[in-house]
């Protein structure tokens, strides 16, 4: 005979940040159990173990936050993370080297990017106009219903001049999407501004991270996790999921109410029911992914930038983040390549030499570095390509099953408020399931 919960007892598969997420919303009202296959929480966006080689720390990848991330930034004040130690806040700045450079100023939206782009150096007035006509076109079709289409389609439509794309947006939607233009989504780019952006100042800050992310996020998770009494179960795997004939759901031979799935797509799909319909199945078989390579550099001598994020529209590395201008030591650097897949394939020596060439041209008087990390994430982030829907999982939450992860977000690519926000919204449907089940099991009884 069962013994009756009087909370309901959850299952959480995964503790990257959309796992953490629903874990920390759920954990105050549910017996909360955490499946994590890995040494660490964390997911994609985690602290390396090991060797630093020297450096202060190191991530799994430089990530790249904005002031928009509310979530994350809701979450960090839930678990008690300061968000003011973990981060180094800054003005939106757009610096490409020998390039377009600019600053948003302190008025209001969207004032601060408009006089911005205004006093922007390095480029033609009339450059500055027709960015800002592109802009305000860009905006009039996030309003509108027309249909989705590829960024490098709208991009040859409108004849943006070829300094803008490559100066400005292709950087723009290599970075906010991780997609090539020419399969990247136009209404998903519409989306990322106007809920930053061009939503408000403080939305359109870089948070650019101070701390290892496990740090920020993981840590102080699952500490609160603990604090509430959640079972953590660190370096334990996840065998398929199955359905008892009450509802529930087993997970490693214990039944839970429910289960939130929170782990990568290519991992998901491996986790759910042997009978679950052919059109979830080719949902995740479809999905196309794109990487991202991080090359951390140390040098042994201070490395002068002149921006804290300084761009370049010719090389190889896309983004170089100064680590001293996060308080680190000013010896380091952290190159971003998105759609790194796409850009080349390169052995770890290969990456590290053309990003140091690409400092060089910034820095003539640096010599080899002593120290140099490249980490590739294969699988960062689903492709971001247009019309892409969300797929229907009504047949996995009839059967108490949810899952959750930055490939599903009805609105952005996949990013760590996208994981967040899915986190949290799947916590939200199973809990609210599970009580109207309850409520109509009790209504029955009285009956």
């Amino acid at each position: 005979m069962n013994t009756p919960h009087l909370r309901p007892k959850i299952a959480v598969v995964g503790a990257g940040w959309a796992g953490l997420s629903a874990a920390v919303s759920l954990a105050r009202r549910a017996d909360v159990t955490v499946f994590e296959a890995g040494r660490q929480a964390g997911g994609r966006a985690r602290a390396l173990a090991g060797s630093a080689d020297g450096f202060s720390f190191l991530d799994n990848g430089q990530h790249i936050l904005l002031g928009a991330y509310r979530g994350v930034l809701a979450l960090m004040e839930h678990i008690g993370a300061d968000p003011e130690a973990a981060f180094c806040r800054l003005p939106l700045q757009w610096h490409m080297y020998e390039g377009l450079q600019f600053q948003s100023t302190n008025l209001p939206s969207p004032l601060h990017i408009l006089t911005g782009i205004l006093r922007a150096k390095n480029i033609s007035f009339s450059l500055k106009i027709r960015l800002l006509s592109d802009m305000g076109a860009l905006q009039r079709y996030a309003r509108g219903k027309r249909a989705d289409l590829a960024v490098a389609q709208w991009l040859r439509q409108r004849n943006v001049p070829r300094r803008l794309v490559a100066e400005f947006w292709q950087p723009l939607v290599w970075g906010a999407l991780n997609t090539p233009l020419e399969h990247a989504s136009l209404r998903v780019l519409c989306n990322v501004l106007s809920d930053g952006v061009w939503a408000d100042k403080s939305g359109s800050d870089y948070l650019l991270p101070k701390r290892d992310l496990g740090a920020i996020i993981a840590e102080p998770a699952l500490a609160k996790l603990k604090q509430c009494g959640a079972d953590i179960r660190l370096e334990t795997r996840v065998g398929r999921l199955k359905n008892l004939p009450d509802g529930r759901v087993v997970v490693n031979d214990e039944a839970f109410d429910a289960v939130i799935v929170a782990t990568a797509p290519y991992h998901a799909a491996h986790l759910f029911p042997e009978d679950i319909p052919d059109y979830i199945q080719t949902t995740y078989q479809n999905l196309r992914y794109h990487s991202i390579t991080t090359v951390y550099l140390r040098y042994a001598v201070p490395v002068h930038l002149p921006a804290p994020l300084t761009g370049f529209a010719d090389g190889t590395a896309q983004w170089l983040v100064y680590r001293g201008a996060l308080g680190l030591p000013t010896n380091g650097v952290a190159a971003v390549i998105s759609v790194s897949d796409y850009v080349g394939a390169f052995k770890s020596q290969e990456w590290a030499e053309k990003v140091h060439a690409d400092v060089k041209r910034i820095c003539p008087y640096l010599d080899e570095p002593e120290a140099a990390r490249v980490i590739t994430e294969k699988r960062a982030t689903t492709a971001c390509t247009p019309d892409l829907t969300t797929p229907d999982f009504a047949w996995l939450q009839q059967r108490n099953i949810y899952p959750a992860g930055d490939y599903l977000h009805p609105r952005y690519p996949a990013t760590l408020e996208a994981a967040v926000q899915s986190g949290l919204t799947a916590a939200e449907m199973c809990l609210a399931e599970i009580n109207l089940k309850k409520r109509e099991s009790d209504a029955q009884s009285l009956l």
